[in-house]
């Protein structure tokens, strides 16, 4: 009787650290109140935009990146690459990354949004030499004629 109780707590407590890692993810992006639909609407494509280059990362999948790509975008890849790259450029060098560095993990940390633009910074942690490293990476995004596009990548 006595290792029921225990198995149900545990169960109880798994359950609960389970749930607040799960809004634990969303603490990145701050939802606000809009006074119009079209606001509203306008700043829930920008985090689905976030949340898709985030799964770019997480899975080493470029494409989920490119989709958001200007047609000229500023890169600052680790010290190596740095400066504006046309797309198949930006999807070269990202694709490079992330071949050398493989992803462990990547999660949003912060973000922020305005009319136009809107930044986000999150943590990459990838395996090299046998040891899990970490860069900061921040990419900002640019409103432009009803889409939210890539301005700038940096990841140091």
């Amino acid at each position: 009787m006595n290792s029921l109780v225990q198995r149900t707590v545990l169960l109880i407590l798994l359950a609960l650290v389970c749930a607040g890692t799960a809004n634990a993810q969303d603490n990145w992006w701050k939802d606000k109140k809009f006074r119009t639909e079209e606001k509203r609407v306008k700043y829930a494509s920008c985090k689905a935009s976030f949340m898709n280059i985030g799964d770019g990362f997480l899975y080493s999948n470029v494409f989920n990146i490119t989709q958001y790509f200007d047609s000229e975008i500023y890169l600052s890849i680790m010290n190596d690459d740095k400066g504006y790259f046309n797309e198949e450029q930006s999807r070269f060098i990202l694709d490079n990354f992330m071949s050398n560095n493989p992803v462990a993990s990547f999660r949003w940390k912060n973000s922020s949004v305005s009319e136009n633009y809107a930044f986000a910074m999150g943590r990459y942690k990838f395996k090299k030499n046998g040891y899990i490293n970490s860069a900061a990476i921040s990419v900002s995004l640019k409103y432009v004629n009803g889409s939210w596009l890539i301005d700038q990548i940096n990841i140091n």
